[in-house]
């Protein structure tokens, strides 16, 4: 039974849906976004963000329809139905490429905002010389304090009133820049250093679009999330509901908000991580409150992030069917900290790197790739399933798929999927995707020759230009910023 069902109102489910998904979205993401409009200029980074907003969108409903047909909860699951098991391997790596990277990134911008925080909120002079020129003893302290504990806990909708705090967290720091940018009148758009609707095409713009490329994944977050849900129909609409407002209100409006407002303040200058300038200069007290504050939003974000991650290696490790024991979950979550923190520990600095390198690889086929092919197999296994449905009604009567086998919920029991101790071949014939309506019906459904074209053909191609677009900008960063580093040590 999923957590927080039986007496779960689906208003409470959306909720704590909301709080979960928006965390894991916007994460320490949003910290580049600002250097990221400084590049483009406003309308060319509005038009990227719309973009990249309406394929994610497409490929999370993808994937959650694809779990209403199949019956099943994790990404491996849905990928071994799809394509075997070379598939289900394919997307384990994918995916704890992704997420592991993901979290030494959110590591490693934990590192700056605490030196940040050290410089500016407590003075010169005023705190022991390696805090202020290093965020490391206190990233590491944050993380045994904050972070550890977080992550311990055993259901992803457990962390709604944490995730919460974060959100609020993000709405005081989204208030802070419209208002300095407000008070100094938009100085970067006075000067002409920020273009509104012109596009200033240079080695930075690439780097840009990788930013905004890869800024509005959610889909290893909303598996786990998934299973956690109502059931039924109803439960999918929810959840289809749940990532609609997350991306186009939340991740959108937080989007918009810090990295025009952010931009417009500090234009060529604007830092990838928009922290380390200063946003509140002259406040220290201010400054030191709101860069603690920070510290514990990201923690927030990176839990969800965590989550993820050990979901999938407890998968690969354990196997599907193993029980929960907290020994494992709490050696599993020692470990992927451990491991994340040593890499933030070595490289404290480098957060952009890491995110570009995560980015134009694992994001493009965790995101845009690899729902593409599951939706793709829904497909067939859709036609297939109509295939049947055409033959007599005789063959009906002799024990073929009847409308009361149609009313499966969202996600059956395990016990109920015997497609799982096989190919996608011996998946369930009466399992049928909930249409945008939730209604499974079992009369034919004749589909449009436009409706197949743009199911088939014209979403995933749109879906793989964008990924596989913005992975290639996202590969020059990499290899301009490889190169560079070889230079420097050369040279």
């Amino acid at each position: 039974m999923p957590w927080g069902s039986g007496t779960d109102s689906y208003r409470k489910a959306l909720r704590s849906a909301l709080c979960v998904l928006a965390l894991g979205v916007l994460g320490s993401t949003v910290l580049p976004v600002p250097y990221a409009f400084s590049k483009t200029g406003i309308g060319l980074g509005a038009l990227t963000m719309g973009l990249v907003a309406v394929a994610n969108d497409i490929t999370c409903c993808m994937m959650i329809r694809a779990a209403a047909h199949v019956g099943c909860s994790t990404y491996e699951q849905l990928s071994e139905w799809a394509g075997g098991k070379k598939a289900r391997v394919f997307t384990q790596v994918s995916l704890i490429l992704l997420l592991y990277g993901t979290l030494c990134g959110g590591l490693a911008f934990l590192s700056d905002v605490a030196r940040v925080m050290v410089q500016h909120g407590l003075g010169p002079g005023r705190a022991p010389a390696l805090l202020e020129s290093d965020g490391r003893p206190v990233m590491v302290l944050t993380v045994l304090t904050v972070l550890l504990p977080l992550c311990l806990q055993r259901h992803i909708r457990q962390f709604e009133k944490a995730a919460t705090a974060g959100v609020v967290v993000v709405v005081v720091l989204c208030a802070i820049i419209v208002t300095r940018a407000v008070q100094l009148g938009f100085p970067a758009v006075a000067s002409g250093e920020l273009d509104v609707l012109a596009v200033k095409v240079d080695e930075h713009l690439p780097e840009a679009f990788a930013v905004l490329g890869f800024a509005f994944y959610m889909h290893p977050m909303l598996m786990p999330l998934l299973k956690e849900m109502p059931a039924g129909p109803a439960g999918m609409r929810l959840t289809e509901k749940a990532v609609h407002i997350t991306l186009f209100g939340v991740a959108c409006g937080v989007y918009g908000t810090v990295g025009i407002f952010g931009a417009a303040i500090f234009g060529a200058s604007t830092e990838s991580n928009i922290m380390v300038n200063d946003l509140l200069p002259g406040h220290p007290t201010a400054t030191l409150a709101l860069y603690a504050s920070l510290l514990v939003y990201l923690c927030c974000g990176m839990v969800t992030t965590h989550y993820a991650l050990r979901a999938s290696l407890d998968l690969l490790v354990a196997g599907p069917d193993a029980p929960f024991t907290w020994t494992r979950r709490v050696a599993e979550t020692c470990g992927i900290l451990t491991a994340a923190t040593t890499v933030a520990l070595l490289f404290p600095t480098q957060a952009e790197k890491i995110f570009a390198l995560t980015g134009c690889t694992a994001v493009c086929l965790v995101c845009y790739v690899i729902p593409v092919g599951i939706h793709l197999a829904v497909q067939r296994d859709i036609d297939r399933i109509q295939n049947q449905d055409n033959q007599p009604a005789a063959s009906v009567a002799d024990g073929g798929a009847t409308d009361g086998d149609l009313r499966d919920p969202l996600l059956a029991p395990a016990a109920a999927r015997p497609h799982e101790s096989g190919g996608r071949d011996s998946a369930r014939a009466d399992v049928r995707v909930a249409g945008a309506g939730g209604q499974v019906r079992q009369d034919k459904v004749v589909e449009s020759a436009l409706g197949r074209f743009t199911s088939r053909v014209a979403l995933p191609a749109f879906i793989l230009m964008v990924g596989v677009g913005f992975s290639v900008a996202g590969l020059y960063v990499g290899l301009v910023d490889l190169l560079n580093y070889l230079n420097d040590r050369g040279s």
